[in-house]
């Protein structure tokens, strides 16, 4: 029975068979890239053949959706041990709560990326949204009431 491989592996074996690569290169490719045993050529040979768009998207689908499941109970944890303290400590100095909430946001996408990368990104955004015309904001589900600092809610 042939051993199963991530997603990954199969998506990087047909990129690279498609580029024009010998299976020997694949092969070799594969195992310096994911330091693992590489697939047979019989194996690889079907996945070139049975991976279109569809099967890579319903892959990549069930990969997200295991890897989001597994992360829920971080994102909850990081949300209670990080921000709603960060959001108390804003709402009882007066500062816009809202701000404080986005710039933790901001803050895990930075240290995701790394400080370059994140600007980079930002400012390529920005370029890109120029002159088009502005969204308007997602109503809170929690009423614009809630939101702002003290001073405003007075």
């Amino acid at each position: 029975m042939p051993k199963t491989y991530p997603v990954e592996v199969r998506l990087f074996v047909v990129n690279k068979k498609r580029e024009g690569h010998s299976w020997d290169r694949v092969a070799e490719l594969v195992k310096k890239e994911f330091n693992i045993e590489s697939p047979g050529r019989r194996q690889m040979g079907k996945w070139v053949k049975t991976t279109d768009r569809s099967t890579i998207n319903q892959a990549l689908e069930q990969t997200a959706t295991k890897e989001l499941e597994a992360k829920k109970g971080q994102a909850i944890a990081m949300a209670m041990d990080d921000l709603l303290p960060r959001l108390w400590k804003a709402r009882d100095a007066g500062d816009d709560i809202e701000y404080r909430g986005w710039s933790w946001f901001f803050e895990i996408q930075e240290n995701v990326l790394g400080s370059k990368k994140f600007w980079q990104y930002l400012d390529k955004y920005r370029i890109e949204r120029s002159g088009q015309p502005e969204y308007p904001p997602t109503p809170s589900p929690w009423g614009q009431e809630s939101l702002g600092t003290q001073s405003e809610q007075k």
